[in-house]
């Protein structure tokens, strides 16, 4: 069993439900409302996988979210996460934390971090957007995924179909990656816009 926490900002912990259902196979209502993408992702890295002569495919019924948090203040990054000195945001909208691109990065990183350490979970995810791009990070004990999504929105003068478009995107991006990382398909990452990955 591989166990997942989130802590989650701007994708309002809907992380964390759709690796539960899809893991679950829950169905209908109750259902990944992603569960295509996770699908087609899956079918990518098989079809890989019989390419190189390896049939083998992570099974997603071996997946555990541990916890899913919504983490959109900094009080909470710093009582819940345990993040003794955040980076300062550039604005507070009603605690709210507010970065831009590369502070997104980092927060997202370090929310990851953090979540992965309190849940003793296995990988960690941690997303953050304000102004720009916004951020996911994937971690785990020897590897670092970050992202952006692939819409630009800005939480100062908010746009709600903007806001909801980079949302989704970001959804949509970091569960893609999730589900290439499960597999060993590191190559399909790389081949993905505005990615990096760090080894410790």
């Amino acid at each position: 069993m591989v166990t997942i926490a989130t802590a989650e900002c701007f994708t309002h912990g809907i992380l964390a439900r759709e690796i539960h259902a899809f893991a679950q196979g829950y169905e209908d209502n109750f259902a990944s409302s992603y569960l295509n993408l996770v699908n087609t992702s899956q079918k990518d890295c098989l079809k890989d996988a019989i390419l190189e002569n390896k049939c083998s495919i992570f099974d997603l019924r071996d997946l555990s979210v541990t916890c899913g948090l919504f983490i959109p203040t900094l009080d909470a990054v710093k009582s819940i996460l345990k993040i003794e000195n955040p980076l300062e945001p550039l604005k507070l909208i009603d605690g709210i934390k507010v970065y831009d691109d590369i502070g997104d990065i980092e927060m997202s990183i370090l929310m990851a971090e953090a979540v992965k350490k309190i849940s003793n979970a296995d990988i960690g995810i941690g997303t953050t957007a304000g102004i720009g791009y916004g951020a996911m990070a994937i971690v785990d004990d020897d590897m670092i995924i970050s992202t952006s999504s692939d819409v630009n929105a800005n939480l100062i003068k908010p746009n709600s179909n903007n806001l909801y478009n980079r949302q989704k995107s970001g959804i949509e991006k970091t569960l893609k990656i999730l589900i290439y990382y499960l597999n060993d398909n590191l190559d399909k990452i790389k081949d993905m816009s505005n990615v990096k990955i760090y080894y410790k």
